[in-house]
């Protein structure tokens, strides 16, 4: 007849449990976010500012795209900086 292996179990010192830290908003994080943010809605107005300018149809189709790529990379970081922003209040 076949045996059935015995499993082992593992030990429970082994594992890992969420350690429960929390989201801290240093000045370095929120800095890099508004720069991010920055960097985003220069590059989301710029454009922007292509896709109105340009008469070629293509380049309106590009800069047409672009403009909704970095908005909603803006919007994004935006949003992020707001539950940053509101955990530092919190903090306090």
């Amino acid at each position: 007849m076949a045996r059935k292996k015995l499993r082992r179990g593992s030990k429970s010192s082994n594992k890992r449990r969420g350690s429960g830290r929390k989201v801290v908003a240093s000045s370095r994080k929120m800095g890099m976010i508004l720069g991010n943010l920055i960097l985003s809605a220069v590059l989301f107005l710029v454009s922007l500012g292509l896709y109105l300018v340009t008469e070629n149809e293509i380049l309106m189709n590009f800069f047409g795209i672009l403009a909704i790529i970095f908005g909603s990379i803006g919007l994004a970081f935006l949003i992020v900086y707001s539950v940053f922003l509101v955990l530092k209040i919190m903090k306090k």
